[in-house]
């Protein structure tokens, strides 16, 4: 292992040590002379400048810049190549997008961008394909959610933005820090890579609990939904989430918050940004705390998001990332719900403690007009500590992982993705151990070469294909304990992952047009979960295989009454296979507590979602996910692995759910209300879970539905300072998302923002 990790940084050591060109040319090959600009102001609907706007600059195959408008709403992109632009302006529910843009070498292009009303979204995603992409080229089944709509519905957590999204299942354990899942398409809470600024932040094996990750400090949240392994590895088998930090541009901006409401909860933060001759830098610090509602229910957490980038010209970028989260919950147990009457009362005794930290390095270099070279290192340790009645336990997860990759540009339309990802993983538990009952490291290497291709062979269509190799090697396991486990020699395991989208402007129409664009997109591919510590600790299989995803989805994207309406329904399928189960010899010829590739699963469903802008002042958005899960046979067999049966729909995986939101702006005030809804689920005995059916007692048992509504308002008082409020659980509803687990009833936030800046305050933001 060491000689293929020492080989990687030594590539990506020589990749960074290249000799730069000279500071302020452009890159080879492309005279001063050669180079061309774009200009101008951007206006809102009455003529008027708007300042901090954000701008995107695209070529036909990816963005190349991203900027804002300063206060007088004036922009600038420099040292561009000649060729084909497309330029986007946004604000909140207004947007301005330029035709083609043919750029001649000196060329100084002069614009004026007038923004008019459209629920359109021309955000940059950076998660859906190498390299950043406009979210309507991205082909792929795409989410993205701002800062500004986080604020707006005063959300605390990433966990109650993802609850909103289409296609996306959330099962909270009823508080503040209690462990919290995400089902994506009907997949498994282990199938989600999830990121920080790219940055993997999964356990080994896929785990993750997202209930610690704020939304201070991010700029915007993205979910691509479908398996994307041909992008990422290992992890994204049904969906990848990221948090995509505020960039610093412009003069230096500061950012604080104070809020405090029911069961003494409070929440502080304090993050600005920035840029000076090259510099850019952003950070965010935060605090969330609460008392909870019975005993040993309290919960702190602590984070922080630091960015710093170098950047003197298009040719050459540095940044670094960092990311951490400390925090520490009481877990009194399920005491709500008790079916089979086996809760004991409150543990008091029993917490959770977890550090989460990452780091990463990232160098873009700009050999040519048409080679670029993208590097990153990232590092990140997610290490736990149990605290619990029958003794405390740990557990250590470690990844680093090291990318390279080559952009070439074949033609105007079409850009060559090719590189090489090298990902090791450590994983040590309290439990996983030798035949001396000491825990030993579990390790795993992945080596990976990819290609991706993006074509756009005109406007009308969008075209990208993938294809990773992975090459798993993982570790010996020695012997343990009670001699169920022999010894396990390395293992290699190899498997190819590809990935299409595709969309099509079936019918183009002018922005005023009653019924506008109609745009067809499809994409597909395969996702990949290798088996997690506790798998590998207890098992007696030498070819234990990762778990499969296949995923394909199609739909129809509508534009109506001038884009200030959009409308997408989309048909997904995913049939899930070789997944791990743990088994005696009852249905198999398995030994006793051997894992082993024997399940299969399915889901299928339909995801419908509508955005609305009627005017400057309304904004209104809603979605709504039918899902058709279930689970099948084990391989060679006509039985499930037991208790389940076969056709059961998937644990936690509601048939029915969605979510509505609506903003009101006038003046100086804000109102919003949003809401959930979900139907039944199918979910285990909240104490001893299917331990429960080897009692003969029931373990599995129908969740009942529900309906959470919220409502809050703001008020700017003088300058950037805001007062807030928020009414989370309007209705009162008494509800438990996780059965046993009792959500929160009625109760309420309010709070303070202060935005400062360097600027004239004679210019406020929209």
């Amino acid at each position: 292992m060491l000689r293929y990790a020492t080989a990687v940084f030594a590539f990506c050591f020589l990749v960074f040590a290249l000799p730069a060109h000279p500071q302020g040319k452009p890159a080879s090959g492309v005279t001063q002379t050669d180079t061309a600009k774009i200009a101008g102001t951007v206006r809102d609907p009455k003529g008027v400048a708007a300042p901090h706007a954000s701008l995107s600059l695209s070529t036909p195959t990816e963005t190349v810049a991203q900027s804002e408008s300063d206060a007088q709403g004036q922009f600038s992109f420099s040292a561009l190549p000649a060729g084909t632009y497309r330029l986007a302006a946004t604000l909140p529910g207004l947007v301005a997008v330029t035709d083609d843009l043919q750029l001649q070498p000196g060329e100084t292009r002069q614009l004026d961008l007038s923004l008019q009303l459209s629920a359109v979204d021309e955000h940059v995603v950076v998660s859906a394909s190498f390299g950043d992409l406009p979210a309507t080229q991205t082909a792929s089944s795409v989410s993205v959610v701002t800062a500004d709509e986080m604020a707006n519905r005063d959300n605390q957590g990433i966990s109650d933005v993802l609850r909103e999204l289409p296609g996306v299942a959330v099962a909270d354990s009823g508080r503040r820090g209690g462990v919290t899942s995400a089902f994506i398409r009907g997949g498994n809470s282990n199938y989600n890579l999830v990121m920080v600024d790219g940055i993997p932040i999964n356990q080994f094996g896929g785990d993750f609990d997202v209930s610690p990750l704020p939304t201070d400090g991010v700029a915007q949240l993205e979910v691509v939904r479908g398996g994307e392994s041909a992008l990422y590895g290992p992890d994204a088998v049904t969906g990848v989430v990221n948090l995509v930090t505020e960039t610093g541009d412009g003069p230096p901006h500061f950012d604080v918050l104070a809020e405090g409401g029911s069961y003494d909860t409070y929440r502080l933060s304090a993050g600005g940004a920035g840029s000076y001759h090259g510099f850019n830098w952003s950070y965010d610090l935060s605090r969330l705390g609460s008392a909870g509602v019975v005993a040993n229910d309290n919960y702190r957490n602590q984070s922080a998001f630091i960015s710093l980038g170098y950047s003197r010209s298009l040719r050459r970028q540095f940044v670094v990332h960092f990311f951490g989260d400390a925090n520490n919950a009481g877990v009194p147990g399920p005491y709500g719900s008790d079916p089979d009457n086996l809760f004991t009362g409150i543990d008091t005794v029993s917490r959770d403690l977890q550090n989460l930290f990452g780091y990463q390095i990232g160098e873009t270099e700009q050999f040519s007009s048409r080679i670029r070279q993208v590097s990153t290192v990232s590092v990140s340790t997610d290490k736990y500590y149990f605290i619990s009645p029958f003794g405390n336990s740990f557990e250590n997860n470690y990844k680093i992982v090291a990318n390279s990759r080559s952009e070439i540009t074949l033609a105007p339309t079409d850009l060559l993705v090719a590189g090489f990802e090298y990902n090791r993983e450590d994983y040590e538990d309290t439990f996983v151990a030798d035949a001396t009952s000491t825990p030993f490291v579990v390790s795993r290497t992945s080596l990976a070469p990819f290609v991706e291709n993006r074509w756009r062979p005109s406007r009308r269509w969008t075209v990208i294909a993938g294809l990773r190799v992975d090459n798993i090697l993982t570790g010996s396991l020695p012997p343990d304990a009670f001699g169920e486990r022999p010894l396990l020699p390395a293992s290699t395991v190899v498997k190819v992952n590809p990935r299409g989208a595709v969309s099509y402007l079936l019918r183009q129409s002018g922005s005023q047009s009653t019924w506008g664009a109609t745009r067809l997109h499809t994409s597909g591919g395969t996702g990949i979960s290798p088996p997690d510590g506790f798998e590998l600790g207890f098992t007696t299989n030498l070819n234990l295989k990762p778990e499969l995803s296949i995923t394909a989805d199609v739909g129809i994207e509508q534009r109506l009454f001038g884009d200030r309406v959009l409308v997408d329904l989309t048909y997904f399928s995913n049939h899930f296979k070789d997944q791990i189960v743990t088994l005696g010899g009852i249905l198999t010829n398995l030994s006793t507590f051997s894992s082993a590739n024997l399940n299969n699963s399915q889901a299928q469903g339909t995801e419908f979602s509508v955005r609305a802008q009627p005017l400057r002042s309304l904004e209104v958005s809603g979605q709504y996910t039918w899902l058709d899960s279930e689970v099948q046979a084990l391989d060679g067999t006509t039985l499930a692995e037991s208790p389940y049966q076969v056709g059961q729909p998937l644990l936690r995986r509601p048939r029915n759910s969605g979510s509505y939101d609506v903003t009101w702006r006038r003046g100086r005030f804000r109102l919003n209300s949003n809401g959930y809804a979900r139907g039944w689920v199918l979910d285990l005995e909240p104490n001893d879970g299917t331990y429960a059916c080897s009692l003969d007692l029931p373990c599995l048992f129908r969740n009942h539905g529900y309906f959470l509504m919220n409502a809050g308002f703001g008020v700017r008082t003088f300058h950037d300072v805001e007062l807030f409020g928020q009414l989370n659980n309007l209705l009162d509803q008494k509800y438990e998302e996780v059965l046993g687990y009792p959500a929160y009833r009625l109760n309420f936030m309010a709070g303070i923002r202060f935005h400062l800046s360097t600027e004239s305050t004679a210019t406020k933001r929209p």
